[in-house]
């Protein structure tokens, strides 16, 4: 069965990133939780208030009734001095009271009008809420009796004390939990950061590698979850590596083969006049064999085929192999120059000289017929640096990415390349610790390339 994430992947739709999906999940979460927690802080708040308002009515009452009692023949124009001191939470507070006979007639007070005020028979105290005059009320009336006559107290205070009790308690309550959720935000985040790490380091690991690094990836160092993905993706790497040693074994077998014949073929066409009379099929016999040597040359570059590696002189290598190169210099009345500051480095012998071989046989291809080829080696810092610069049209800067590419050739090139030179230089390069980048010269007529050796694999210099 194929799941709805996997199907999003075939359709190319966006899935929406692991971060987020956790994020998603969570945060909502906590922001339901702190509403949970903010009503019920509201309600224990509410009830809380009430319960103390309503208690403060009761003893004012108790207080009133005791008084009525205690002078039943003094005038009750006012409210005790402890009843107030009750009621009276807040300067602004505002209270009413009504005294009333049997009949319901009003003895005292008397401010107190409507018809949600319960008066008459009562059997137990009855509260009440009221809008009196634009003032929210909360009342009690109690029913009671002095010298055996009956009477009804109605009190009534306004909401102002218990809004004041509600805010201190929400405050009390509510500001640690907003500073609690915004520590379980901070948290969460930084939870789900460290929990993705990992996987933020193996995307880091493949992405120092190079295209053709595949060696496989260590298990051991991911988590439970991930071990899967990285078996698979060591799968992959493993059959990629084979397909590669299959396409390196046949190059390399197919150059080999086609080497002896190809160098008979142009021994004989140098041999019996045959070039004086056909030097295209010189020039291509001599193409062909380049090409052969290419190709070993490039089953060699490639990752897996071991080689020796060890302290040289630069220098010496790049005089000696000159030797090979001013035959084909001479073909084309070519003039080679030299700048040469000695160096050591650390590396394959062999594959540098099959770099230099590569960039001088391009500099002089693509390099104007009675030009000038300057190979220079010079230490900047503790890099030590080869350049090749040709006198020919260059490389436009679009294009220069494009010529490591194998078999590409620049857009009107009239050369005989088979455009292997650069994928060559870039691969040996790579496998020995150096860069290769492509520039114009100083004076802007021609190819500028360059090999810089990492600091690194730099020993000493001998100049």
């Amino acid at each position: 069965m194929v799941s709805a994430t996997t199907c999003k992947w075939m359709m190319g739709k966006p899935v929406p990133s692991l971060r987020g999906h956790l994020l998603a999940l969570l945060l909502p979460v906590a922001v339901v939780a702190l509403l949970i927690s903010v009503v019920a802080v509201y309600m224990i708040a509410l009830k809380a208030t009430a319960e103390s308002l309503d208690q403060g009515l009761v003893d004012a009452a108790e207080i009133c009734v005791e008084e009525l009692r205690s002078h039943p023949d003094r005038p009750f124009a006012e409210l005790p001095g402890r009843a107030q001191r009750v009621l009276f939470a807040t300067a602004e507070d505002r209270v009413f009271f009504a005294l009333r006979d049997g009949a319901g007639h009003v003895l005292a007070g008397g401010r107190l009008f409507g018809e949600d005020i319960p008066w008459g028979t009562l059997t137990a105290p009855a509260y009440f809420d009221l809008n009196n005059s634009g003032y929210w009320l909360r009342g009690l009336s109690v029913v009671f009796d002095v010298g055996g006559v009956p009477r009804q107290l109605t009190l009534a205070t306004s909401a102002l004390q218990r809004e004041q009790l509600m805010g201190d308690i929400l405050l009390g309550m509510v500001a640690p939990q907003l500073a609690l959720f915004l520590l379980t935000i901070v948290l969460v985040w930084a939870g789900v950061r460290h929990a993705l790490e990992p996987l933020g380091e193996l995307r880091d690991e493949i992405g120092r590698r190079s295209d053709r690094d595949l060696q496989a990836l260590d298990p051991q160092r991911t988590p439970d979850e991930l071990r899967p993905v990285v078996a698979e993706i060591n799968q992959l790497f493993s059959r990629l590596d084979a397909a590669m040693t299959v396409q390196r074994s046949f190059i390399a077998d197919a150059a080999h083969q086609l080497r002896t014949p190809i160098a008979g073929l142009l021994a004989q066409i140098e041999s019996d006049g045959t070039a004086a009379s056909n030097p295209a099929l010189l020039a291509t016999a001599r193409r062909l064999a380049r090409l052969v040597t290419q190709l070993l040359a490039l089953s060699r570059a490639e990752p897996g085929v071991m080689e020796a590696r060890e302290e040289f002189d630069l220098v010496a290598l790049i005089r000696d192999a000159a030797n090979d190169w001013l035959p084909q210099a001479f073909r084309r009345d070519v003039d080679i120059r030299f700048e040469l500051a000695r160096a050591r480095v650390a590396g394959s012998p062999h594959a540098w000289r099959e770099m230099l071989a590569n960039l001088v046989d391009n500099a002089i291809r693509y390099g104007r017929p009675q030009g000038v080829i300057v190979v220079r080696c010079l230490i900047e810092g503790e890099d030590a640096v080869v350049q090749v610069d040709d006198d020919g049209p260059g490389i436009p800067a679009a294009e220069r990415e494009k010529v490591f590419e194998r078999f590409y050739r620049p857009a009107g090139s009239t050369a005989d390349g088979c455009g292997l030179g650069l994928p060559i230089v870039r691969a040996l390069a790579a496998r020995q610790g150096a860069k290769v980048s492509l520039g114009d010269t100083p004076g802007g007529s021609g190819l500028h390339v360059e090999l810089r050796v990492p600091r690194t694999a730099v020993r000493e210099s001998d100049a």
